[in-house]
Parts: structure tokens; C-alpha cells; sequence
């Protein structure tokens, strides 16, 4: 049974995730309402998911979110950001530090079930994987979702990895990048194109100087290189 933490100051906020958790008996939800104990109780309870809210009195989500993902003990955990900011901007900030996704409040209970489903679901693996990819030098392995590149670890985010999977184990096909949302996110649910373009940057920065081995296909998507 899945065991989510929800890191959130606002009472009721915590009463919103009790009551959407209370319709579902696949869960075991544990608060904590104080951001300095946040990473101290991620490292005890080792959750499968936590619920991290962005703004705290005197504190700030990201930072948290940044020493959940330098920590061993918690780097591997998925992380939903709860926040009240719904300008694009500040979404695709939260991504870019390693957030699964975002739910913005006030939100519903089905949505959250929803969204905390469809994480937990790209965290499992999957029916129908090919299995590792090995080509030019990059190595997949879709069961530990681990990356390397000449040998070295390629530190990439859940959602990082999953999108350069597809793109490797279809390599020189155009790939739309319709296709790589649908594949890479929770079906159903809206995901911005432009999460998907920053997802895309932030893996080509960690190829480094093999960031030509994904191509941008005009108006349509990207494709893997097969001749680079």
C-alpha cells in the first residue's frame, strides 16, 4: 500500500488531502506541517510520494525539494508540488528541479487522486518496455531507470529518462511531441508543451557535448539521431 507524505502548513489544505485520501483505501497518508522536519521524515518514513507545498511562512518549497533530491535517501521519491502560483513560469521552475508534477490549489479530491495515481503509475514498471536500449554510446535500463553515457551515470529525472527511452528505442523515427506527452505523462490529464521543451533542454545539457543526438524535428516533435 503506497505511503504518501504531505509537507503543507495550511490546515485546510491538509483537511483538503485527508478528505480526497479518505475516498481511497490504496493509501496511508502521514503530515507534516513543519518544513525544517520535512527531509528528517522523508528519510524515516521513506514514502513512495510526497505532497510538497511550495510557499511556507518563512520557508520555500524549492529548497526542500532541492535537499529531498541531493539526499540518497530520498532522491528516487517522487514529488508533487502544491502550489497556489499558476502562471506557467513558476510550473516549469518546479519541474526544472525535479518535480513529477504540479497541482495547483484549491484543487479537487478526484484530481489529486488522480494526479497522485498517474505519478505513482510512471514509477512502475512498464508492460510492453523493450528492454535496456544501447546505441551510441547511451545505455538504458527501463526497470532501475538508470542512464549512462560513455560509461558514466547520466543523473536524469523521472520524467527525463522516460522521454529520452522514447526517443532512443525509436531511433531516426520523428516522434511528435504529442506522442512523447502521452507516453511520458499521465493520460488523460492536461501536460504544456512547454514542460515537454524544458524537459527536452535539461536532458540535452546532461549529454553534454552528445546533446546532437537529439534533433528538433520543425513543427512536428524530436527525433533520436541514428547517424550522429
Amino acid at each position: 500500500m503506497p505511503k504518501i507524505l504531505a509537507v503543507e502548513d495550511e490546515p485546510q489544505i491538509i483537511q483538503a488531502i485527508e478528505k480526497a485520501f479518505s475516498l481511497s483505501s490504496s493509501f496511508v497518508l502521514t503530515a507534516v506541517s513543519d518544513p525544517d522536519k520535512a527531509l528528517a521524515r522523508a528519510i524515516r518514513e521513506k514514502p513512495d510520494l510526497i505532497l510538497l507545498d511550495v510557499k511556507f511562512p518563512g520557508g520555500d518549497g524549492r529548497i526542500i525539494l532541492k535537499q529531498l533530491k541531493k539526499n540518497a535517501s530520498t532522491a528516487a521519491i517522487p514529488v508533487i508540488f502544491l502550489t497556489g502560483m499558476s502562471s506557467e513560469g513558476d510550473k516549469v521552475v518546479g519541474l526544472n528541479l525535479g518535480a513529477d508534477d504540479y497541482l495547483v490549489k484549491p484543487f479537487g479530491a478526484m484530481e489529486l487522486l488522480a494526479r497522485v495515481q498517474a505519478v505513482l503509475r510512471r514509477y512502475q514498471p512498464k508492460a510492453g518496455l523493450q528492454g535496456s536500449v544501447r546505441l551510441k554510446g547511451l545505455c538504458l535500463d527501463p526497470q532501475s531507470r538508470r542512464a549512462d553515457l560513455d560509461g558514466k551515470l547520466l543523473r536524469l529525472q523521472p520524467k527525463e529518462f522516460e522521454i529520452l527511452y522514447l526517443l532512443a528505442s525509436h531511433p531516426g523515427q520523428r516522434l511528435s511531441r504529442t506522442f512523447l506527452i502521452e507516453n511520458s505523462s499521465s493520460y488523460g490529464l492536461p501536460v504544456a508543451t512547454r514542460s515537454l521543451d524544458t524537459h527536452i533542454k535539461n536532458i540535452r545539457k546532461k549529454l553534454g557535448r552528445r546533446a546532437d543526438l537529439i534533433e528538433t524535428v520543425p513543427t512536428l516533435g524530436y527525433r533520436f539521431a541514428a547517424d550522429v
